[in-house]
């Protein structure tokens, strides 16, 4: 009798190498808020250093601007992901729906400022 017979292997579905989606989506969140935060610091130097914007402002200016950043990375990759697997199809899918979430979280943040003041 052989010993195969002793041994019972059970497999169990296997995590992609990735991570799961929520990890997958916080990884691009946190990209799109460095990549954003980035940009928006770059530009926010050259304002303060004109005299158009103070540190704070500058400073508070960059945090939400990666944090935007960040939202509209996350809903672009949960698009993308959710209709294409990879290629330009992705990509494609991935830049419109970021821009689309980050323009519409810029004027609900514009809309808000001026009902505050």
């Amino acid at each position: 009798m052989s010993d195969h017979y002793l041994v019972q292997m059970t497999t169990y579905p296997s995590t992609p190498s990735g991570g799961s989606d929520c990890a997958t989506l916080v990884k691009l969140a946190t990209l799109g808020a460095v990549v954003g935060g980035s940009v928006a610091a770059a530009t926010n130097l050259q304002r303060v250093q004109v005299g158009e914007l103070t540190a704070t402002g500058a400073a508070a200016e960059t945090g939400k601007t990666a944090l935007t950043a960040a939202v509209a990375t996350a809903i672009g990759g949960a698009a993308a992901s959710s209709i294409a697997e990879q290629g330009l199809m992705r990509l494609g899918i991935m830049f419109a729906a970021g821009t689309l979430a980050l323009y519409g979280l810029q004027r609900w943040s514009q809309a808000r400022m001026n009902t505050d003041e």
